[in-house]
């Protein structure tokens, strides 16, 4: 018999009159890209939206900026100083925004993560819907980090955003997405190293 119990496996089985039980940890899915050194972005005031980010509700940072500015470089170090935070995994998705054949799928994408945090595959639903659901009730009240890497839309980060709780979503775009302040997302500009910072952006 197995059973998943608060991130770890539990197994037993019969040996002769003893039931024995193994207890151990689920793997962590850690899908950060391996990346060269990112521009300097301390002033942009990201550790503190991290450190500070409420327990109860997940927090969504929206990094924009032309291709080249080192967006997905700073998303991915500034995660690989906040590893110990997100106890359930970080996950990643290359959502192909600016790909001219077209975005990713974010229905495959949710068949991705899900088979990440060790959901069975006899467990995801095939209907898109089903499966954003899903993935929302999985990592309910759990501590998640998604890299939502070259977004095109806020449809498709509201598909990969984790369930309520102390989760967080880190999407890289060369638009605004402004339709994601109206749920409360952090947006900050992220300017070429060329190019000279304004108040808030990085260099």
């Amino acid at each position: 018999m197995e059973n998943v119990d608060g991130g770890k496996i539990v197994q037993a089985y019969e040996a002769g009159n003893i039931t024995v039980v193994n207890t151990y940890a689920r793997p962590r899915p850690i899908q950060i890209p391996a990346m060269s050194a990112p521009p300097p972005y301390s002033g942009l005031g990201l550790d503190t939206l991290l450190r500070e980010a409420p327990v109860d509700q997940t927090r969504v940072i929206v990094l924009h900026g032309p291709p080249g500015a080192g967006k997905t470089r700073i998303a991915a170090h500034l995660l690989h100083q906040h590893l110990d935070r997100y106890t359930e995994g970080i996950l990643f998705a290359d959502l192909q925004g600016s790909n001219p054949e077209g975005p990713t799928d974010p229905n495959e994408v949710l068949d991705r993560f899900l088979r990440a945090i060790h959901v069975g595959a006899d467990a995801i639903p095939a209907d898109f819907s089903a499966r954003a659901a899903a993935w929302r009730s999985y990592t309910y009240g759990r501590e998640v980090a998604v890299l939502a890497d070259d977004a095109v839309s806020a449809a498709q980060v509201h598909a990969l955003t984790p369930g309520r709780g102390p989760s967080v979503v880190i999407v890289t775009a060369r638009t605004p997405l402004l339709s994601l302040r109206l749920d409360g997302a952090d947006h900050i500009e992220v300017h070429h190293p060329h190019t000279r910072p304004g108040p808030g952006t990085a260099s």
